[in-house]
């Protein structure tokens, strides 16, 4: 089980590593890799594709977003909130023309 300490670690961690790199877009397995080097190699907490972190048991206890402005920020969670153990979702993919020019941009 993570410790309070270690979950603001790896949540410090995740929010600097992405701003330095500039990073445009969410990468699970990027970001499951900066948790798990953060706390020393364990795997305590586990990243979703929606860019929530799970403690062992599933729960809820951070998240990771980028604001409008491009910025990536890391929050905590209400681990006692209803449905604290529900995965958020993932942005939808652009498709058409919406995905032609989130391409070009990129």
């Amino acid at each position: 089980m993570a410790t309070e300490v270690e979950i603001g670690r790896a949540l410090a961690a995740v929010a600097a590593t992405l701003n330095d790199q500039k990073l445009e877009h969410f990468d699970t397995s990027r970001v499951q890799d900066i948790v798990t080097e953060a706390l020393g190699g364990e795997q305590l907490l586990s990243v979703d594709d929606g860019g929530g972190l799970h403690d062992l048991a599933g729960t809820r206890v951070g998240v990771v977003r980028r604001t409008p402005s491009g910025e990536w920020i890391t929050e905590r969670q209400n681990e006692t909130a209803e449905r604290a153990d529900a995965a958020i979702p993932r942005e939808p993919e652009h498709t058409g023309l919406k995905g032609l020019l989130a391409k070009l941009k990129g």
